[in-house]
């Protein structure tokens, strides 16, 4: 008995303290959170960003670095969130809770039916050899599943965490029997994380301080006889819960939380996802076509539209629900006119409005995001955009930083979509080449990718301290007892600058620090090396800051083996005029017959109809490279992009294969361009080049290499020269025949187009051929193993965007060769 009294009192005192209103602040910023030990953070002078403040929210919390781009800071009262790069000055006076904001539903792996969130894991292999399955690495550690734990709590009694609206009488059971569950999960909790004895004082506690305010006051609606049943019930359940589950399979706190934060995602409507209602809302597809309904609302009158922004399901809209009684406010209402409560949730939509939500993206698509005042434009590949015009520009930059947060999570950790809300630390990242808080199973594996070469390293942020970066390198002078060839070495990052520890050198940039550490001898263990080459972050590197949201599909790049394309009958193609030649190919017009499988003649047979297309003809004199012919045409099956050519087929004739690909009306950009320099405007060149951006972007996610860009491969399909349309391109061809397919004359004549580790891929290319390339990139040089990205972007600078700024036809090109004069890199007059 003495100990349920002190279980009660100690209770009855923490529930008075537990999530009160917060005094007014006097002066300065405060930093509340929802931990009962852990008192909130002024700042009363003084310049931080947001992400400096959330660092040292963390540190107090003892969230690691890698789970710290899961929280931000929350303004209650405005219910608007900060970006990273937000700063808060001296005349700050704001009062702000610290929160997780970027929530993924089945984390914890409870619900069998959908896939289990989790971090990128290497596989591994077992004593046998073969490689384990694959389970990803935990998403939270510790310290964030406590905290979370004590937000979850917090929402759930506030009312913030909605409960779902119940269908009929017997759902409105189950969630008052669910939200009592919750009640004997937070008491069983408190009384392990104390060390108290439940069954004492069963009787003494009240359920009442752990459910929501809502459920509470229907409950008090009742009659005394039925409120004196719940208390009683709800008694027994507590000590049967304590005696079955708690102590005889050895239940600890860990367990409940995971227990109590998987039933708030079920019990209640939306946890974890944010809701926003535009005040217009406009979604358009790469024609210009306004999707759905009309999308702007009158003013005065209540917004039409919801967006839903969700970590497992990308963007999603709908028109919004209409006010419909539920069933518990229904029975509710009718029983006790005198108290209309109801239960925050989402009610079901008035008869005529769809409850379908319509998916925009899933993160994975979209390339970049626009704010201008309180508009908001998402981006996708496609051209596809979502402009929602919010109400304020603060919760404009919210919505952004959302977005960009997942995006971060889920497909890039080392790049964002928004430079109004672009964190600093990844900004500087970049900048510096450091990875973020990456495990060592991943640096070594990288490594390992470089050949693991004598002084490659690998710059990354500590896993376990906030202060520290780790320089990963390799030193192939080891023991031989020693596995792994890698040395690491801590940089100290303070307030006066960056210092490799147990040195004294010190410069205030890391850039700086690894310059004068490159030109050093570097001693360890015995061993002596020098940095030689950088490993910095790549566009959507998989590492374990990225997150497993769906389960993996399989590979969509066809092995050698078993080449994929559609095969076109040769009686479907029609031939026409010669157009030109290609390195191996004939090039003419064509015209393709395509079934209409919609439509039908009198007699009930399939109608046709042609369009025109160009057809790439391999003559039967170039059978050596047929098979490389196929493994392109495979390849090129898996693009499709506005801004690339589409690829129809293949169609065997005789001895002949031919590529049907989709004919662009105006022809190459370099032909294009000759005759019009004075009509081609600055805006006119920037929008081809932004178009040919999103194309190798999207082929760079595909983690596929063009190898040929130029403005020859460039087709102008709209010229845009009137009207306000603009211009519209296509890239043709990527990579239709590689580097290994061509002889040494049609290499060197190609060296225009060629990037550099192409050509010293390929021992019987003159060494005057190289030096007459003076502007090749180093980095593109020493990467002679494979071709990367890296031929695209030197194509991209050199030649597309080169040769489109200056005018310059592929006549002019090639006498400036002839000449032996360097080709500069292109001046950007934006």
């Amino acid at each position: 008995m003495e100990l349920g009294r002190q279980l009660l009192v100690k209770m009855r005192k923490r529930r008075k303290g537990e999530f009160t209103s917060v005094p007014v602040i006097v002066q300065g910023l405060e930093i509340h959170f929802y931990l009962e030990d852990s008192h909130q953070l002024e700042f009363l002078r003084g310049c931080y960003t947001a992400e400096e403040l959330c660092t040292e929210a963390a540190k107090k919390c003892g969230i690691s670095p890698l789970c710290f781009n899961l929280f931000a800071l929350y303004d209650e009262v405005r219910k608007t969130w900060f970006p990273p790069n937000h700063t808060f000055n001296e005349s700050t006076r704001l009062k702000l809770h610290y929160r997780m904001r970027f929530y993924f539903t089945n984390w914890h792996g409870a619900n069998e039916s959908v896939p289990r969130v989790c971090r990128h894991a290497l596989e591994r292999k077992n004593r046998n050899g073969p490689k384990t399955e694959p389970g990803g690495s935990p998403l939270l550690d510790a310290a964030s599943l406590k905290y979370l734990f004590a937000q979850g709590q917090h929402d759930f009694l506030k009312g913030q965490a909605a409960l779902r609206s119940p269908e009929n009488e017997e759902e409105v059971h189950y969630i008052e029997n669910e939200c009592l569950g919750m009640a004997v999960l937070s008491i069983a909790h408190h009384a392990l994380d104390n060390n108290i004895v439940i069954p004492g004082v069963a009787g003494q506690i009240s359920y009442k301080k752990f459910i929501p305010d809502s459920v509470n006051q229907i409950i008090k609606q009742r009659n005394v006889l039925t409120r004196l049943r719940i208390s009683r019930v709800f008694q027994n359940f507590l000590n049967e819960f304590n005696n079955k589950t708690v102590q005889s399979n050895n239940v600890n706190t860990h367990d409940i939380k995971v227990k109590y934060l998987a039933t708030l995602e079920t019990l209640t409507c939306g946890f974890g996802c944010e809701e926003h209602e535009p005040k217009e809302l406009r979604v358009t597809d790469s024609e210009g076509e306004i999707q759905g309904t009309p999308t702007s609302c009158n003013q005065g009158q209540p917004t039409q539209y919801q967006v839903v922004v969700s970590g497992n399901t990308g963007i999603k809209w709908r028109r919004k629900q209409q006010n419909v009684t539920n069933a518990w406010t229904a029975k509710e209402n009718k029983k006790y006119p005198k108290y209309k409560t109801n239960i925050n949730g989402k009610n079901k939509p008035a008869q005529g409005v769809s409850n379908d939500w319509k998916t925009f993206s899933d993160f994975h698509e979209i390339t970049h995001i626009n704010i201008k005042g309180s508009t908001v434009t998402v981006h996708k590949q496609d051209n596809t955009k979502m402009e929602l015009s919010l109400g304020f520009h603060a919760e404009a930059l919210s919505f952004a930083t959302l977005i960009d947060g997942y995006f971060r999570l889920t497909v890039d950790a080392h790049h964002f979509l928004c430079t109004d809300v672009a964190p600093p630390s990844v900004v500087r990242n970049l900048q510096e080449g450091c990875h973020g808080p990456i495990s060592m199973d991943y640096t070594s594996h990288k490594l390992r990718q470089e050949g693991e070469v004598e002084g490659t390293y690998v710059l990354r942020w500590s896993c376990i301290d906030y202060d520290h970066i780790l320089l990963t390198v390799t030193c192939n002078e080891v023991d031989l007892t020693d596995r792994h060839p890698y040395r690491s070495f801590k940089i100290k990052v303070g307030p006066e600058g960056y210092s490799l520890n147990g040195t004294d050198l010190r410069q205030p940039s890391l850039r700086e620090l690894i310059e004068q550490l490159r030109g050093q001898t570097l001693r360890t263990d015995r061993i002596t090396f020098q940095l030689r080459k950088a490993c910095p972050p790549q566009p959507r590197e998989i590492s374990n800051l990225l997150l497993v949201t769906k389960r993996e599909a399989e590979p969509t790049h066809p092995i050698q083996s078993q080449l994929i394309f559609h095969r076109i009958l040769k009686e479907d193609i029609l031939q026409e005029e010669h157009l030109g030649c290609g390195t191996r190919t004939n090039i003419y017009a064509g015209k393709l017959k395509i079934k209409s499988e919609e439509e039908t003649d009198v007699w009930g047979s399939q109608t046709h109809h042609q369009v025109k297309v160009v057809l790439k003809v391999l003559g039967s004199q170039h059978r050596d490279i047929s098979m490389a012919f196929f493994e392109t045409v495979s390849m090129m099956r898996q693009v499709s992009h506005q801004h690339i050519a589409l690829l129809h087929g293949v169609c065997v004739r005789n001895q002949d294969n031919i590529i049907v690909e989709e004919h662009v009306k105006l022809g190459p950009l370099d032909v294009f361009m000759q005759g019009r320099r004075l009509q081609l405007s600055t805006s006119w060149k920037f929008q081809v080049a932004k178009q040919l951006t999103r194309a190798l972007s999207y082929l760079e996610d595909k983690k596929l290499v063009h190898g040929y860009v130029s403005a020859k491969n460039i087709l102008v399909e709209r010229d845009g020269l009137e009207g306000e349309a603009g211009p519209f391109i296509k890239l043709s061809g990527p990579g239709v025949f590689p580097i290994s397919a061509l002889n040494r004359q049609e290499c060197v004549e190609r060296i225009p187009w060629i990037a550099p580790e192409c050509v010293e891929r390929i021992p019987w290319i003159a060494p005057e051929c190289v030096e007459r390339i003076p502007w090749i990139a180093p980095e593109c040089v020493e990467n002679s193993q494979a071709l990367s990205v890296a031929v695209d972007k030197w194509g991209f600078r050199h030649h597309a965007v080169g040769d489109l700024l200056r005018g310059r036809g592929s006549s002019q090109r090639q006498d400036t060769h002839r000449e032996g004069d360097v080709l500069l890199g292109p001046v950007f007059p934006w």
